[in-house]
Formats: C-alpha cells, sequence, structure tokens
C-alpha cells in the first residue's frame, strides 16, 4: 500500500531520507503518476514543476536512482500529453465547451490558442516552461495536427523539461544548507500534490454532471 508520507513519517530529516530510499518502488511510480497527471487538462492545478524539482533535490541526498527518475519523469510528460490530444482528437472543442463554456472565456485559454496560431507546434516546447494550463497538446490534438508532427515536438519537449528541471533540483540539493530543510518540503509538497489532484478531479467531475444535468434539461 502506497505510505501515506505526511501521517507515516516522523518529521526529521534523516527518518525523511531512511523512509524514501525504503519506499523507493513507491517513490518512482508517484513520480510517474504526479507527472503524467499533471501534464494533463484535468491536472493543471498540479504542481508537477515544483515537485520534479524537490524530487531531484531530494535524489541528490537519499541515493533514489537519477537514471530512472529522469526516464519516468520524460515518460510521464509524454504520456500526458498524449492524453491531451486524443482527448482533442477525439472529442474536439465541443467537449471542451460542454465541460465550461466561460472557460473558453479564460486569459490562460485564450493565450494557450494565441500562442497555437503564432508559434504552431513549437508551442508545446514553450508550454512545459510557460504552463498555460497545459492546453496547446489538447488544441493541437482538435486541430487534427499531424500526429508524427506531434510525436516528435512532444518528445523533445518532455526531454527539456523533464531532464532539466530534474538536474537542476539535483544539483540544488547539493547545497549543504538545503539538505535540512529538504525533507520537510518533500512532505509538504506531496501533500498540496494531494489536495490539488483531489480538487482537479472534483472540479472535473462536477462540471461533467452539470453538463449531463444541463444536456438532460433541454
Amino acid at each position: 500500500m502506497l505510505p501515506i508520507f505526511a501521517i507515516q513519517l516522523s518529521l526529521t530529516s534523516l527518518s525523511i531520507s531512511d523512509q524514501f530510499q525504503h519506499y523507493g518502488m513507491w517513490m518512482y511510480l508517484m513520480v510517474f503518476v504526479i507527472v503524467t497527471v499533471g501534464s494533463t487538462v484535468v491536472g493543471g492545478l498540479v504542481p508537477d514543476n515544483t515537485f520534479l524539482f524537490l524530487t531531484g533535490a531530494v535524489a541528490r541526498v537519499n541515493g533514489l536512482s537519477m537514471e530512472w527518475l529522469l526516464i519516468l519523469a520524460v515518460g510521464g510528460g509524454f504520456l500526458g500529453y498524449e492524453i491531451n490530444y486524443w482527448s482533442g482528437r477525439l472529442f474536439g472543442i465541443a467537449f471542451l465547451r460542454g465541460i465550461s463554456p466561460p472557460f473558453i472565456q479564460n486569459s490562460k485559454v485564450r493565450k494557450a490558442f494565441d500562442m497555437m496560431e503564432d508559434f504552431g507546434p513549437v508551442t508545446l516546447i514553450l508550454c512545459r516552461i510557460i504552463p498555460v494550463l497545459n492546453l496547446p497538446s489538447f488544441i493541437a490534438g482538435v486541430d487534427k495536427m499531424d500526429y508524427h508532427r506531434f510525436v516528435g515536438f512532444n518528445l523533445i519537449s518532455s526531454c527539456i523539461w523533464g531532464l532539466g528541471i530534474l538536474i537542476l533540483g539535483y544539483f540544488f540539493g547539493g547545497i549543504s544548507i538545503m539538505n535540512e530543510y529538504l525533507g520537510y518540503l518533500a512532505v509538504l509538497l506531496i501533500i498540496i500534490i494531494g489536495v490539488a489532484i483531489i480538487i482537479s478531479l472534483v472540479s472535473f467531475a462536477r462540471n461533467s454532471l452539470k453538463r449531463n444535468t444541463d444536456i438532460s434539461i433541454e
């Protein structure tokens, strides 16, 4: 069973480091799941950038394999955008409007559309660094961008983003003064991510229920 770190771990840096090593398999799985969910439209509230950065920092002091973390981060980012692309391609813009009509008028959403119009598929790389609700990959599906072209840009963006943030975090973890606080930050971040995922899923379910209700009334 996946350990509930915020409850089961005693809040000392040494204990947290030992527990991360002991539950290494679960840590790898959690990295993949959080990055995948955080890369989808539904997971827009999940702070996956911060999570990856701290994961790299924690890996510096607790012995987690950076090679596996890099593979899982890139794989999770790639899969998340694949989900977005096929959601957009199969369900289209009508699906997005059906979830929440005012959503289309949101400034961040409009920014995503503008970026896709101005920069095309290069936006798939830019939006990893400047998050806009992970919508460009969804829009690419709506516009039925050539799939082979999309896969290429998706892979490039996943590699640049995943490798870059993890490596920055890894070097950050080498700063001696930060080692004392990494364990506490990791636990706090896991709690924040858990809350963010719950909020995202509840919001998605509520909007879907509202849409179905509106359709029934009509």
